[in-house]
């Protein structure tokens, strides 16, 4: 009887037999025959190439060799700005209330010097970082187009995209194309969360950038590179988005727990400290400098947030925190299947997404499958990881759907994924298709104010003749902060009532405040929304400084909303609400 050939049949190093006949005792051979099969055996287990090919193929818990070339990131990178540009371009001109309260304010009035000068006028998103919103603030005071400005407000949501489309290519490269990469595309763009977010000042697809990018240089790199070079880039690309946004710490605590779980347990806290260090870095680059001067002035790095630790005079001494939409007991359990239902549950404005549902059935199952088949899942595993508690702290914290942009993302992904590797090849390419417009069909996007056409400049506010002497007060919960980066340089305005401040609540920003008005000589006049002012709960709490409309309102020219100006009178003397604002000149901020 003749031995296989070695080519024909798979030797262990230790003698075994695996197929086709054994090393030792092979019945009817002779013992030149025995010997020279005994070479080729030890021979082979000798080559470190098969032995370590023997290795990565036995070892499941091993990071992925990647053997399917994937497709250009050339092509990704350009397919990801082409649908990015136009989707901003469908979704029309920006003028959601964050802009008109805070994102145009706020870069405003640090560029313009009003921050010193102003009292509250943004509301208690006055003091948010501005580093954002600066080259925005910028375009729009030299008087860019519309258009041109949204396009480069899709900036972080093109990136997110991009890297969104490279983690596809890397965790199901079965059935990676050039269609499979357009249609997956699509799928994101239209999402609740990142479809109306492109080409908007929500600085919330900055945070889905960072997530996302420092998701697949996890998953690029942890095979090959050290832990140090995988790790510390993480945590500084997420910690840079972070510090722009500090929404971005659920992300930061998923990251931490993917961190833990990519590898041996005996290397888990090289790997987190690793993490923690870049991401401290990342943070104090873009968050510190604002939250220094946050510190010098109020003695609150994040001011007003959190003062119920830090104490500061100029606020209650509460968290801050918006609540609305946080669910809770079972609701909370059930937070992924109330997506999938059009309402307000998580939203100011009416939304429905089945995405995050359907997204995390896939990952699930793609981990089910690819473990049973004895194919390489840690990567498609880490991304559920990711998600899942993502989502715990998102569930705990916030209950706000656009926070969710990376996980709305990964989930499009992970179900176009899914579906392109493991739905039966016989099936025609227009299934996916049909399947593309149902889910596309049961989304319901919130417009968020989005106008058509787009216009030149972008914003534009003109006020008549005020005096240089003249005090503008607000008191109203309308976002009127945009209207207010227009105003004369020598006109200060002083906040008296909105969604932070109150008369009655004498804390040393009202007491400030307060005294302003008190020593002021010169001419007053309310700014406020024509419309919508009329009926708001806090339109007359200037009264209670003791003034009064005195003569017909003034339109103020706004491309934004209906906004006028009317004249104030002081009619009487009244009493110090707060008594420390009698007690002193007004406190120099």
């Amino acid at each position: 009887m003749r031995l296989p050939s070695p080519a024909a049949r798979m030797i262990t190093c230790r003698g075994s037999v695996m197929r086709g006949g054994s090393v030792d005792g092979v019945a009817g051979n002779s013992n030149r025959s025995e010997d020279r099969a005994r070479a080729v055996a030890e021979t082979a287990c000798d080559n470190p190439r098969l032995r370590a090919a023997r290795s990565r193929k036995t070892d499941l818990s091993a990071p992925r060799p990647h053997t399917t070339p994937a497709l250009s990131w050339k092509f990704t990178l350009a397919l990801a700005t082409l649908l990015t540009l136009l989707t901003a371009l469908v979704n029309g001109q920006d003028r959601n209330w964050d802009l008109r309260n805070y994102h145009l304010y706020t870069g405003s009035a640090l560029l313009q010097g009003r921050l010193d000068q102003d009292i509250a006028a943004a509301q208690l998103q006055t003091w948010h970082n501005p580093a954002t919103d600066l080259p925005f603030v910028w375009m729009v005071h030299a008087g860019w187009p519309g258009w041109l400005i949204a396009c480069w407000l899709c900036l972080p949501s093109l990136l997110a995209l991009f890297f969104a489309l490279r983690i596809l290519d890397r965790c199901w490269p079965q059935a990676s194309s050039r269609w499979r990469l357009a249609l997956t595309a699509v799928l994101a763009l239209t999402g609740a969360a990142v479809g109306p977010s492109v080409g908007s000042t929500f600085n919330d697809a900055i945070i889905a950038a960072g997530a996302t990018g420092a998701l697949w240089w996890v998953l690029r790199t942890r095979a090959d590179a050290s832990l140090w070079k995988t790790w510390l880039p993480a945590g500084l690309i997420l910690g840079l988005a972070t510090g722009l946004k500090l929404t971005g710490i659920i992300y930061c605590v998923a990251l931490a727990a993917v961190a833990l779980l990519a590898g041996p347990w005996r290397r888990a806290p090289l790997r987190a400290l690793a993490l923690a260090l870049g991401g401290v870095l990342g943070g104090v680059l873009t968050a510190g400098p604002w939250a220094w001067v946050l510190w010098q002035t109020f003695g609150n790095p994040l001011f007003p947030y959190f003062n119920q630790v830090f104490q500061s005079p100029y606020a209650q001494a509460v968290a801050y925190n918006d609540a609305r939409f946080i669910p809770h007991g079972l609701d909370a359990w059930l937070t992924v299947f109330h997506f999938t239902k059009r309402g307000f549950l998580f939203s100011e404005a009416r939304l429905a997404d089945p995405r995050i549902l359907l997204g995390l059935l896939s990952l699930g199952l793609s981990v089910f499958l690819q473990r049973r088949r004895q194919q390489p899942w840690r990567d498609v595993g880490l991304l559920l990881l990711f998600s899942v508690v993502t989502l715990a702290m998102w569930t705990r914290l916030y209950g706000i759907y656009r926070y969710l942009i990376a996980v709305e993302l990964l989930c499009a992904v992970a179900l176009a994924g899914a579906a392109s590797a493991y739905l039966p090849k016989r099936w025609p390419r227009f299934v996916l298709i049909v399947g593309l417009a149902l889910v596309i069909g049961l989304t319901k996007r919130p417009g968020w104010g989005r106008s058509h056409p787009f216009t030149t400049p972008m914003v534009q506010v003109r006020f008549p003749s005020i005096e240089p002497d003249a005090m503008v007060i607000i008191s109203s919960t309308s976002p009127l902060g945009h209207a207010v980066a227009f105003l004369p340089p020598s006109v200060p305005a002083i906040s008296i009532a909105n969604n932070f401040m109150r008369p009655q609540t004498c804390t040393a920003l009202q007491a400030d405040a307060e005294a302003r008005i008190a020593q002021h000589r010169g001419p007053f006049y309310l700014l406020r929304e024509t419309r919508t002012d009329l009926e708001d709960p806090v339109a007359t709490e200037y009264t209670h400084y003791g003034l009064a409309q005195q003569g017909p309102c003034q339109p103020v020219s706004d491309s934004l909303r209906p906004v006028e100006l009317c004249p104030l009178q002081r009619v009487q003397e009244v009493s110090a609400l707060c008594p420390q604002a009698r007690a002193a000149p007004a406190a120099d901020r």
